[in-house]
C-alpha cells in the first residue's frame, strides 16, 4: 500500500505480472484531500433545522445518516482519497470510518474531530434563538453534530483516542462580550490540552470583525470560513493569519453556491440531479427551482426563502430572503474576501463544505474550489498543492500523504486532461487508487 518508485519508465524495473495503467495524455498526482467536508448532510436541508420537533427532525436525520457510505462513495469516485469530517455526530460516523479503513466499502480515508466543541452559554443562545422545542434539546446536545463542554478537562478526555485526528471549535456568531462564550483562558486550554496530545486545532470562525481578530490571540493550526459574504475582513487581520502560518480551508464554494445556482436555476432540470435524488428530494429540489426562479423574475425585491421557514428568521431561512442582486453583492464580498487572503499569501488547504447548503456533490465541489482558486489569483499549481500537500500537513500528517513520493502511502488519480493549463481536467477523473488499491 505504499509507493515504492517514482522515476522515469526507462529507470524502472517494474516486477513481472504487475498491473500497469497507461496514463498517455493524463495526469498523474496525489489524491485529493478536503480539509473539510460530510459525509452525514444533506444540501437541501439547514443543518440541522434546529426549530423541529424531535421526531420529524430524528427522521430527517436517520435518512441523511443512511446516505453516508453513498456520499463516501462518491467523493472517491471525484478524487478524494482523504477528508477531514468536520463535524459529528462522532458515534455515528465511526462505524462508516471503520468500515471504509476494513475494505468492506469504498470512500476516502476519513478523519474525525468528534464533534463542534461548543461552550454551553452559545448553545443556549444557540437553541433559543431557533426556538429549539423542549423534547428535541437533549438529542441536539448529546446526539447531533454538538459536543457541549461543560467541564472541559473531564469532557475532552473522550477526544484523546486515536480515532480523532484534532478538535474543533465551534466560536458563538454573536461579538464576544467576555461571557458568551469560551473565554481566552479557556479556549487557551483547550488548545493547550488538544496540541499535547498530539491534535491539530481547527477554529470554526466567529463570524464578526473583532472575532476573526481575536483569533490572533491564540496558536491554532486551521481555520474555517474566513470569506464572509456581510463584510470584508480587515487585511491587517489577515495579514495576521499569514504571519502565524495558520493553515486556512478555502470553502468559496459553500459561500456563493446558493447565489450561482440562483442565477441559472434551470440548472436543476438536468438529468444528473434526477438520477441522483430520491422522488421526494427531487420535487423538494423543484420548490426550490421555482422559488429561485421566481426571485431570478424580480431581482431587486425582496426574495423568497429558497429552504423552509426557519424559527430565527435569518435572511436565508427565514420567510423572506435577500434579493438576487443581494446576494450578488454578497458573493462578491465573500470573492474579495478570497482575494485578500491570497493577496496577503496565507496557506491554504481546500475545503468545499459538500453537502451543506446546495452545495451539491453533482457540482463535483472540489474541482469547483480548485477552480475558484485559480480565479481569485492563485495559479494552477498552488490550487494543486492546497489540494495535496498542505492538505496532509494540516492532518500533521504530511509524512505519509499529499505527494507521489516512495514510502508514502499510494494514494495516486490520474485526470483526463491538464490541470495546469485548464482545471476543468479535475471533473474528469479517470483513475483512482487509494492505499495502493484501485477502485477507478
Amino acid at each position: 500500500n505504499k509507493i515504492v518508485k517514482v522515476a522515469p519508465s526507462a529507470e524502472v524495473a517494474v516486477p513481472a505480472g504487475a498491473r500497469t495503467i497507461d496514463a498517455s495524455g493524463m495526469t498523474v498526482m496525489p489524491g485529493l484531500i478536503s480539509s473539510n467536508q460530510h459525509i452525514q448532510l444533506n444540501p437541501l436541508h439547514p443543518a440541522p433545522a434546529a426549530d423541529l420537533p424531535l421526531d420529524e427532525i430524528k427522521a430527517r436525520w436517520e435518512g441523511n445518516f443512511a446516505q453516508m457510505p453513498y456520499k463516501s462513495y462518491v467523493y472517491l469516485m471525484q478524487g478524494v482519497t482523504s477528508m477531514r469530517q468536520t463535524s459529528g455526530p462522532w458515534k455515528r460516523i465511526l462505524p462508516v470510518k471503520k468500515r471504509i479503513d476494513a475494505g468492506e466499502i469504498p470512500g476516502p480515508r476519513i478523519f474525525l474531530g468528534g464533534a463542534l466543541l461548543m461552550s454551553p452559554q452559545f448553545f443556549k443562545h444557540y437553541i433559543t434563538k431557533n426556538r429549539t422545542p423542549a423534547d428535541a434539546v437533549d438529542w441536539m446536545r448529546n446526539d447531533f453534530a454538538y459536543f457541549v463542554l461543560d467541564d472541559i478537562e473531564k469532557d475532552t478526555d473522550q477526544l484523546l483516542g486515536a480515532d480523532f485526528n484534532y478538535w474543533k471549535l465551534l466560536l458563538s456568531d454573536e461579538e464576544f462580550d467576555g461571557k458568551n462564550d469560551f473565554t481566552d483562558a479557556q479556549i487557551q486550554r483547550i488548545i493547550d490540552k488538544g496540541h499535547a496530545a498530539g491534535k491539530k486545532i481547527d477554529i470554526h470562525a466567529n463570524s464578526t470583525p473583532k472575532g476573526f481578530e481575536r483569533l490572533l490571540k491564540f496558536n491554532f493550526d486551521t481555520l474555517e470560513h474566513p470569506f464572509e459574504s456581510s463584510f470584508l475582513l480587515d487585511e491587517k487581520t489577515i495579514e495576521g493569519f499569514a504571519k502565524k502560518g495558520v493553515i486556512v480551508d478555502t470553502l468559496l464554494r459553500v459561500r456563493v453556491a446558493g447565489p450561482e445556482h440562483a442565477m441559472d436555476p434551470n440548472r436543476f432540470n438536468e438529468t444528473d440531479y434526477i438520477m441522483s435524488s430520491t422522488p421526494e428530494d427531487y420535487r423538494t429540489l423543484m420548490t426550490y427551482r421555482d422559488r429561485m426562479l421566481y426571485n431570478k423574475r424580480n431581482p431587486d425585491h425582496r426574495g423568497l426563502a429558497i429552504y423552509q421557514p426557519r424559527a430565527s428568521q435569518s435572511d436565508m431561512f427565514g420567510q423572506d430572503g435577500p434579493s438576487l442582486n443581494d446576494q450578488m453583492k454578497a458573493r462578491e464580498t465573500a470573492r474579495q474576501n478570497m482575494r485578500n487572503f491570497i493577496k496577503h499569501k496565507v496557506k491554504f488547504s481546500m475545503g468545499t463544505d459538500a453537502t451543506a447548503f446546495l452545495n451539491f456533490q453533482q457540482d463535483d465541489p472540489n474541482a469547483t474550489e480548485m477552480e475558484y482558486m485559480v480565479e481569485m489569483g492563485m495559479t494552477p499549481m498552488d490550487s494543486i498543492i492546497a489540494s495535496t500537500r498542505i492538505g496532509a500537513e494540516a492532518l500533521g500528517l504530511l509524512d505519509q500523504l499529499g505527494t507521489i513520493e516512495a514510502g508514502k502511502l499510494a494514494d495516486v488519480i490520474v485526470v483526463a486532461g491538464d490541470p495546469l493549463k485548464s482545471m476543468d481536467a479535475m471533473k474528469r477523473v479517470a483513475v483512482v487508487i487509494k492505499d495502493g488499491v484501485r477502485y477507478k
